[in-house]
């Protein structure tokens, strides 16, 4: 058996040892309870200090344990922060679920900053409470249901990681719940304000200055994409590369898409003409080809992207344009609907965004297009479930048609 160094001293054999790290001047511990090997700082810089020190850390596991307490504690954001990092591992390994990236921010945002100092195996009720008060603060509104699920899916694996490790028992984890405020159904255009929308859409590119010009082309473009497709805003689209999609086999104007980056995982999703049109304007504006060279020569470029623009005193200093992921859209896309009178709904009186592009393919699908609502489940990478339940009110439009009774009047005679 190796002799041990000076800096390992076992106090009692086989259950305490108190041992000095390299390059660290305080004493450490480990200590022996049910066949499990625990570790503490001592926090003494002297021996016999240290020693003492890791006897009384031995007596107040033992009390912790006979309690049914875990025999040693660590802080939230220690046990949280090994958590972010086997998220971190998965979504590198390309084993990740889209959603982890969401908890990776809720874990940094608010769940550290809040509970980080706060020692896990102590965390009760009244720190959840806190919690649910500084959450509000720092997002200006009480979350909805869906968020407070999110935040406590991260919150359940830093939990489950805590109990993994011996820092808690399962007996020491707190319930959580998620009461929320419901989440309210956004805003979607009527067939009409789509008119204007999509109508004066060059005349307002045109007007563009130098500078901005491709962003407006891009945003348009962008748009058109949202209104074709009933995609997600954000990185279903901003994430799309040109080697994800490809042209429908003998089916004109009908591009199929292969989205990675969703909320839901990867699917398949179909974009019909409009969505073509776009893709056509920017091929040529950014490389000067057609679109079926673009996506046989550059299929790793994203393809929502615009050129900078550079003035002629940069392009003296032989700087290089690149494509630049627009940031504005939703600031942008706000102008552009107040100058057309279509921000708000006249209706609901509520604002539309971005997302309310997405909620208008939906309506204009299901009642127009009487597209099946499993076949838009799938499109859309949603639930039937969730189409049923943010759509129930379209039930009577649906109907109309049938309700008119204009078939049984006329058996009637």
């Amino acid at each position: 058996m190796p002799e041990r160094k000076d800096t390992t001293h076992e106090i009692i054999k086989n259950k305490l040892i108190v041992f000095r790290r390299p390059h660290s001047d305080k004493w450490q511990c480990r200590y022996l309870i049910d066949g499990k090997w625990y570790r503490a700082s001592t926090n003494e810089y002297n021996l016999d200090a240290a020693i003492q020190s890791a006897n009384m850390v031995l007596i107040e596991a033992h009390i912790r344990n006979r309690m049914n307490v875990a025999p040693t504690s660590r802080l939230f954001r220690d046990v949280a922060k090994i958590v972010i990092k086997q998220l971190h591992d998965e979504i590198e390994a390309g084993t990740s679920k889209p959603i982890y990236r969401d908890y990776i921010r809720i874990a940094n945002r608010y769940l550290i900053p809040i509970l980080g100092r706060k020692y896990i195996d102590r965390i009760d009720y009244q720190d959840l409470d806190e919690l649910k008060e500084r959450r509000i603060k720092i997002m200006g509104r009480i979350p909805t249901r869906s968020t407070l699920l999110n935040h406590n899916s991260i919150l359940n694996r830093i939990f489950d990681e805590a109990i993994r490790r011996g820092f808690i028992k399962e007996e020491q984890r707190p319930k959580l719940d998620a009461k929320g405020r419901k989440t309210e159904r956004r805003s979607e255009f009527t067939l009409e304000e789509v008119k204007i929308l999509i109508h004066n859409f060059d005349a307002w590119v045109n007007e563009a200055r130098t500078d901005s010009l491709a962003l407006r082309q891009l945003m348009k473009d962008y748009v058109m994409t949202l209104i074709d497709t009933g995609a997600r805003p954000g990185r279903e689209i901003f994430e799309l590369k040109w080697g994800q999609i490809k042209f429908a086999p003998n089916i004109e104007n009908t591009i199929v898409l292969s989205i990675q980056m969703s909320k839901t995982g990867k699917r398949t999703a179909i974009g019909r003409a409009p969505m073509l049109e776009a893709l056509r304007g920017i091929a040529n504006r950014n490389y000067g080809k057609s679109l079926e060279e673009v996506i046989e020569e550059h299929p790793n470029d994203y393809i929502y992207r615009y050129v900078e623009f550079i003035s002629k005193r940069q392009h003296k200093g032989i700087r290089e344009a690149k494509f630049v992921k627009p940031s504005s859209f939703p600031r942008l896309f706000d102008s552009y609907l107040k100058r057309h009178n279509i921000l708000i709904d006249k209706a609901t009186g509520k604002k539309r965004v971005m997302y309310s592009l997405r909620h208008t393919y939906a309506t204009f699908a299901l009642t127009y297009d009487q597209v099946p609502i499993h076949t838009l489940a799938k499109q859309m990478g949603t639930s039937v479930v969730m189409i049923e339940k943010h759509y129930s009110h379209l039930d009577a439009l649906k109907a109309i048609e049938q309700l008119s009774g204009i078939k049984t009047r006329g058996l009637l005679g």
